[in-house]
């Protein structure tokens, strides 16, 4: 079996999109990827890199003209590709659409060229039932073309195992609690909430450290949240890393004592099972898809109420019978979700266009 694999832009970082296609990807043993891509360019201007624009639009359509082959399945691997089916007919074409956020949420520039898009396709991949609902209702998707791939975690990467050494990699005193958040600082994933919170939480325990790890994906999102810290005179206790190898991420996730991921919105929430299968205990959102991945095995909290999230984090970091049994029942929730039960289903449904 060959699928023309159209993936845009190449990924150079593990996380998030990118690690959920490499993890499926690298079990199919017996298929062939046609990989369809662009470099990315470096002209930016605010939060548009004008240039990849321009490939984006103009230039990657072109490639995918020049370089698919007839008889391949044809698998367009983010909803923010969709756009390729309104200039081009492609047969025996699957989109991957991970979550409606640029159509909902955000109401971007993008959203009803891809909205559009992704009606033309024959099957539609999505990563959660909270996310297939969003697209029979926005997008008018038949429901029965749309197939459901959750996200995973290796469990022979992602164990519990805990430990404080990696906190040398910041000079973080190793006998210091870990409040830890993993993603972007896009709006939605409400991190100045998180910042308010844990100020709130310093006033009652004194020796906590919060880690934010991810890059900022949004224009101006770092300064803003570096002014809060410094409003807020916590620039000894919070820090910022920008990229975790998948090698040290479930060392992060070991040396924390509570992964707070308060997101408005999301299509699966990839974090929260991360840290539930090393054994950290989890506060999320109780919206969207997250109750879908956390279960009982999480408290779940409203994203905007910051006294709320102050009171829990305080309440896993001094009631240790509550921390244990967060962390038993997040193991065995994680077990759920597992990387070879989704290249099964990815190859299923590359089997129905056989």
């Amino acid at each position: 079996m060959e699928v023309d694999y159209i993936n845009g832009a190449k990924k150079e970082e593990m996380c998030g999109v990118s690690k959920y296609q490499f993890e499926i990807h690298k079990r199919l043993k017996n298929l062939k990827l046609n990989k369809i891509e662009y470099n990315s360019g470096s002209f930016i201007v605010k939060n548009i890199n004008v240039f990849n624009v321009f490939k984006l639009y103009v230039l990657y359509p072109l490639l995918i003209k020049l370089k698919v082959n007839k008889g391949n399945i044809k698998h367009i691997t983010s909803q923010n590709l969709a756009y390729i089916l309104k200039f081009m007919k492609l047969d025996k074409c699957i989109i991957t659409c991970y979550d409606l956020i640029p159509l909902v949420y955000e109401k971007g520039f993008s959203s009803d060229i891809n909205l559009n898009g992704l009606k033309k396709a024959d099957r539609i991949i999505t990563i959660s039932e909270f996310s297939k609902n969003e697209i029979i209702k926005y997008v008018g998707y038949p429901k029965d073309k749309i197939d459901v791939v959750y996200p995973a975690v290796d469990h022979k990467i992602y164990t519990k195992s805990r430990g404080k050494k990696i906190l040398k990699n910041l000079n973080i005193p190793q006998d210091s609690r870990i409040i830890l958040y993993v993603g972007s600082e896009q709006p939605r994933q409400n991190v100045p909430n998180v910042i308010k919170a844990f100020s709130k939480l310093k006033k009652q325990i004194s020796d906590i450290k919060l880690v934010k790890i991810g890059r900022p994906q949004f224009y101006g999102a770092r300064e803003e949240i570096l002014g809060l810290v410094d409003d807020l005179n916590l620039n000894r206790d919070v820090f910022f890393i920008d990229y975790v190898s998948e090698e040290d991420l479930p060392r992060w996730y070991n040396a924390a004592d509570v992964l707070v991921y308060p997101c408005e919105y999301a299509g699966f929430g990839l974090p929260p099972l991360e840290a539930m299968a090393c054994g950290t205990p989890v506060i999320t959102s109780n919206t969207t898809s997250l109750p879908e991945v956390v279960g009982d095995a999480g408290i779940m909290i409203n994203p905007q109420d910051i006294e709320l999230m102050a009171d829990m984090m305080y309440k896993v970091l001094t009631d240790s019978e509550l921390s244990e049994e967060l962390s038993k029942k997040g193991i065995e929730r994680s077990k759920r979700f597992n990387w070879d039960n989704a290249a099964k289903e990815t190859l299923r449904v590359y089997g129905m266009f056989e």
